[in-house]
């Protein structure tokens, strides 16, 4: 018989791993280039929110301590390329983006304790439907911080600036996640439905990068074809001959 206690801890700790730790690759990524091009700001504005209200609700609900911990790691790195949006491009000074840092991860440290006291009091008071609230707001969050990104993407035409080993540790870290709760023994449809939509638009994005790859090497192929043609029907135009005036012209009949 499968022991779900000890397989819900060992896949929560997976999904810390790889779910917590995933734009760390985006993150480096934007250092490594210098810029923070084709990655939204809003989107990492969102998602810095949405760890916060997803931290809330894993404590509330009791879950495995490793997904406690695993909003908490998420938030601190969306923290950090949010900022590298303000200062790669909106050209923010090094103190300025360290002070902006600094203030966000104590705002939302708070906003976080006092939420969790929050959750404590509805459960006391056996209030379901703000207990409802706090499993809707990290959904709502989550993926209303891929909406930007995929307006971009759609814009653009491109995937820029994403990177792939994010999005594989994204869509790891939230089918571990999921695993992970599924063997609890009072399973949260909400939170599964959180990781389980995660791995969805992940998926979508690398699909929209192969999608928009092809679309543009077939477009770039076909204005190198139409070039070509162009060039060579130019080849063999015939030369015409310019007569003086006066002179006449020698149709070599």
């Amino acid at each position: 018989m499968v022991n779900r206690y000890l397989v819900e801890q060992v896949f929560s700790y997976f999904g810390l791993v790889f779910w917590s730790l995933q734009l760390a690759p985006q993150a480096y990524k934007t250092y490594r280039r210098g810029t923070s091009t084709g990655v939204s700001v809003w989107t990492m504005l969102i998602w810095t929110s949405a760890g916060t209200f997803m931290g809330v609700y894993n404590i509330g609900l009791g879950v495995a301590i490793a997904l406690w911990i695993q909003p908490q790691i998420f938030t601190f790195i969306a923290c950090i390329c949010l900022f590298q949006e303000f200062r790669y491009q909106h050209k923010w000074s090094q103190k300025k983006t360290c002070i902006g840092f600094g203030l966000s991860c104590l705002f939302f440290s708070g906003l976080e304790v006092g939420l969790v006291f929050a959750f404590k009091k509805a459960e006391q008071v056996e209030n379901q439907g703000a207990i409802h609230f706090f499993g809707i707001l990290p959904v709502i969050t989550i993926l209303g911080g891929f909406l930007p990104q995929y307006y971009e993407i759609f814009r653009d035409k491109r995937v820029i600036g994403i990177s792939h080993l994010f999005l594989a540790m994204d869509f790891s870290g939230s089918i571990f996640s999921t695993i992970s709760l599924a063997f609890r023994d009072e399973i949260d449809a909400l939170d599964l439905a959180n990781y389980i939509a995660i791995a969805c638009f992940d998926v979508g994005i690398l699909v929209l990068y192969y999608i928009f790859e092809w679309y543009h090497k077939r477009k770039g192929d076909d204005e190198t074809r139409d070039s070509t043609e162009l060039s060579h029907d130019c080849e063999t135009v015939p030369e015409i001959k310019t007569v003086p005036s006066g002179g006449k012209l020698d149709l070599g009949l």
